[in-house]
């Protein structure tokens, strides 16, 4: 058994080590994904802090574009991101109920 140090790939997936404007053009469609995702989870986040309601679209749509980052190549953006979209959806629906004002 190979140890190969603390980032180790989940799941034995095979690096992509190719290199070009096909692989930077996946690296950054990941960036933007991921960069959508989360201007989804603090606009969601904005819309319960004004009484916006329980709408869980928002947060449901940046979950997707994390997980889709995940797909392009930053794991570790794209983690965060679905993180994020998850927590702020736990917050539009603790909001919508009342649990914050």
């Amino acid at each position: 058994m190979v140890h190969h140090g603390p980032r180790e790939r989940i799941l034995d997936e095979e690096r992509n080590t190719e290199r070009g404007p096909e692989r930077r053009a996946t690296l950054v469609g990941g960036w933007i994904s991921c960069a959508v995702g989360v201007l989804l989870a603090a606009g969601m986040v904005l819309v319960a802090l004004s009484g916006g309601g329980a709408n869980i679209t928002t947060g449901t749509l940046g979950l997707g574009f994390g997980v889709l980052g995940y797909f392009l190549g930053p794991r570790w953006p794209a983690t965060a991101t679905v993180f994020l979209c998850a927590a702020a959806i736990v917050f539009g629906l603790a909001a919508s109920q009342g649990y914050v004002s």
